[in-house]
């Protein structure tokens, strides 16, 4: 036995009644009907942007692993020192660095990639050459 309350039912309008509440008891007006589609519309992007948003702060499940310079993992492990020490924030750890650092869309640019691509052709030479 359920103690849930559940909500009662509305009956559904007869025919008759949903053309009653039409305006003269015609066809929808050209305002009633854009009114309509501006709000399902409105919220179809409005679900999509949410989407985006939960989607691009999602965290994946599974660490993603790259190669770094030993000079680029000392600066890690001091910026998390830092933050341990100087902020008390000592959860702080690399992962939330590195994702701090990225997570920025002035990054992620044309024109800062095309600043990027001789950085980019020298890290491509120095595996090339040393491995």
């Amino acid at each position: 036995m359920s103690l849930e309350k559940k909500p009662k039912e509305q009956p559904l309008p007869s025919p008759a009644q949903q053309e009653a509440s039409l305006p003269n008891g015609n066809q929808p007006t050209a305002q009633s009907t854009k009114q309509s589609t501006d709000k399902s519309t409105g919220r179809l992007s409005n679900t999509s942007i949410n989407q985006s948003i939960s989607h691009a702060n999602k965290v994946m499940d599974k660490p993603r692993g790259f190669y770094i310079t030993e000079g680029l993992n000392q600066r890690i492990d001091q910026a998390v020192r830092y933050y341990q020490e100087n902020h008390n924030l000592k959860k702080v750890d690399r992962s939330i660095v590195v994702t701090a650092l990225l997570d920025n869309e002035t990054n992620w640019t044309e024109e800062t990639l095309d600043l990027l691509v001789d950085k980019v052709i020298g890290q491509l030479t120095n595996r090339l050459t040393n491995r």
